[in-house]
């Protein structure tokens, strides 16, 4: 249900800096984007944008002598924003044209509403009802023409409301698919870790596939894509719901570029490759190091959990030392949650094992290197296995393993 007018005038000059704009703006000032939506939706957004009829410059100077922050000039875009510590910023830009126009040149319906204290929401566009029906309508072709990024933001926020596309905006968008080719590859990737962080991306990326978008995005065969997909669906309805509750909250955590873990775990998903790794150069994305190392390292594990399930017991040390903290993914994409306990055991054993580093030098007299090293893996490894379960035990194993009396 959608706040009253009322209630979106209270909630807009409730916060300072609305205030503020406005107090200063004087009939110059608009409240438009997604910080309207989202007011309309009951969700207070951090990000302000407003357009500013008059000189930008001066208005913005004048706003940060009574709110602080910091100006960063985006020369490219035309806008001005003051950005504060605590992640709130406030973006001024000046409109194109009338304030009709400006709206006109938006995105979506939902998107393409303003604020303003006098008149309160204006809503050229139907964007409320669509609102109301959680429906991604297009405000118009040229406008997915001049943008194509427009496409893939299409189903991120069908995906951010749990919605749909209308039937216009996804027939535009299977005329124009190819386009999203010519969008940078930085701001494809933007896009699609938002959907991959959503409640629910299985829905809106199988929209993607069946309307030719998400070929061009990932370039891998249909028929991988679908299973691809059909496995993030099982993700999100099945072994989410029989996590505990701190992997649920690591879920949300950020891992690298805004992509969150739970977002991280879909996109080694939606990347994975039959019996081989993904190629991470030919996609038309733009991955950290972090990422795409850990991708390397997931796809390898799973194939190496898959090829030791029938020596399960003898394999699983080598399994999670080979994938390191990447070792929850690898159980969590291949449904072996029974294997937690495992894996907690392993890191355990890890951070501290029956014998120290110190330990082994004092009583072995060996030196620190790759012999010593050697030494506390296989340790470690006795240890997981339970073949060694005390002191006396390790240090019985060094010796044996050294091949003499110490």
């Amino acid at each position: 249900m959608l706040l009253s007018e009322i209630e979106i005038r209270s909630r807009v000059l409730r916060d300072r800096y609305n205030a503020i704009v406005f107090e200063k703006g004087r009939g110059k000032v608009y409240l438009v984007g997604g910080y309207v939506r989202d007011i309309l939706r009951g969700i207070k957004s951090q990000d302000r944008d407003y357009i500013v009829f008059g000189n930008l410059r001066s208005f913005v100077n004048d706003i940060k002598r009574n709110t602080g922050g910091s100006v960063v000039e985006f020369k490219t875009e035309g806008t001005i924003r003051i950005a504060f510590t605590k992640g709130v910023t406030l973006d001024f830009s000046s409109p194109i044209g009338t304030l009709e126009e400006d709206l006109s040149r938006r995105d979506f319906t939902i998107n393409a509403m303003a604020w303003y204290p006098q008149s309160g929401l204006i809503d050229l566009y139907n964007g409320i009802d669509d609102l109301n029906k959680k429906r991604i309508c297009l405000v118009s072709k040229d406008n997915m023409i001049s943008d194509p990024l427009r496409m893939l933001r299409a189903y991120r926020f069908a995906a951010e409301l749990e919605g749909s596309l209308d039937e216009r905006t996804r027939n535009i968008i299977k005329t124009l698919h190819n386009k999203i080719k010519d969008v940078s590859h930085e701001r494809i990737t933007l896009e699609l870790f938002n959907l991959l962080n959503s409640n629910h991306p299985a829905k809106y990326l199988t929209m993607a596939l069946s309307d030719r978008l998400l070929n061009n995005i990932l370039l891998l065969p249909d028929n991988i894509l679908e299973n691809n997909i059909r496995a993030i669906s099982k993700l999100e309805h099945i072994t989410f719901k029989c996590i505990s509750s701190n992997i649920k909250a690591l879920l949300k955590k950020s891992f690298s570029q805004n992509l969150t873990y739970k977002g991280l775990l879909c996109l080694e998903l939606i990347m994975r490759q039959h019996h081989s790794s993904a190629n991470m150069e030919n996609i038309n994305l733009r991955l950290s190091n972090t990422i795409r190392k850990r991708i390397a390292i997931v796809h390898r594990g799973i194939r190496e959990l898959h090829a030791a399930r029938r020596k399960l017991k003898e394999k699983l040390f080598d399994v999670f030392k080979n994938s390191g903290e990447a070792s929850l993914d690898v159980l969590i994409i291949s449904n072996r949650l029974d294997l937690l306990t495992y894996f907690r055991r392993y890191t355990k054993i890890i951070r501290k094992g029956i014998l120290s580093s110190e330990e082994i030098i004092n009583f072995s007299g060996i030196d620190p290197g790759p012999e010593l090293g050697s030494m506390i893996l296989q340790l470690q490894k006795a240890q997981f296995e339970k073949r060694v379960n005390s002191k006396s035990r390790a240090i019985k194993f060094i010796r044996e393993i050294r091949g003499s009396d110490l």
